[in-house]
């Protein structure tokens, strides 16, 4: 059985509008700020509950998608990141369980499945956990293909509207799906409307 979560973290943001280059560009001086970093429990829900728990229908169910596997070795790689998806002016939560077919559940925590995904959810506190043989890279397109939900510049879990993206609190203008998963990263993803204050997270100790 997998431990719940450890390491380390990342969020990323992503907010209306097109973007088209691949490199990432400074904040305008008139966008978005970033708060104060909020600390994060283990187990509680950040935002609002949107989803389902686990995968969709189309997402993983067993088998590799995308050449990430599904087992139960233990990991040679374990880091974290987080995930803010803001929809319509509402955070929404990024659900628990996200690639761990069969979970099993106590206190709000995925503490054992079936198979882990190398990227997969305990919780709904949007973090994402990369555990993996190897360093090869995996990305955010994998875990939304993982998880069976759209991920475009026009379409975000299901949200329909032009995209903006921040990759901690720097813009990021080039193919969201592309979005590496790195060690405390904090991504965010904006549908409908920039907030004019992004959220910041900070990781529980040992992560």
């Amino acid at each position: 059985m997998k431990s719940t979560i450890v390491g380390v973290g990342i969020a990323l943001i992503v907010a209306v509008g097109a973007c088209s280059s691949d490199r990432k560009s400074p904040v305008e001086p008139a966008g978005p700020s970033f708060g104060a970093a909020t600390a994060i429990t283990i187990g509680q829900t950040i935002g609002r509950a949107t989803y389902a728990s686990g995968d969709s229908s189309v997402g993983g169910q067993g088998g590799a998608v995308q050449g990430v596997a599904c087992d139960t070795a233990t990991p040679a790689v374990h880091v974290h990141a987080h995930l803010t998806l803001i929809a319509d002016s509402v955070q929404r939560a990024i659900p628990m369980a996200v690639g761990t077919p069969d979970p099993f559940v106590i206190d709000n925590i995925v503490v054992a499945a079936r198979c882990f995904y190398w990227l997969h959810t305990h919780d709904a506190t949007g973090i994402i956990h990369l555990e993996a043989p190897n360093s090869s890279t995996l990305t955010l397109g994998n875990f939304f293909a993982i998880w069976g939900q759209p991920l475009s510049r026009m379409n975000v879990g299901g949200f329909q509207g032009d995209v903006v993206a921040y990759v901690d609190s720097t813009r990021y203008d080039g193919d969201l799906t592309a979005i590496p998963i790195t060690a405390h990263e904090q991504i965010t993803l904006i549908v409908g409307g920039v907030p004019a204050e992004i959220p910041v997270y900070q990781f529980p100790a040992g992560y």
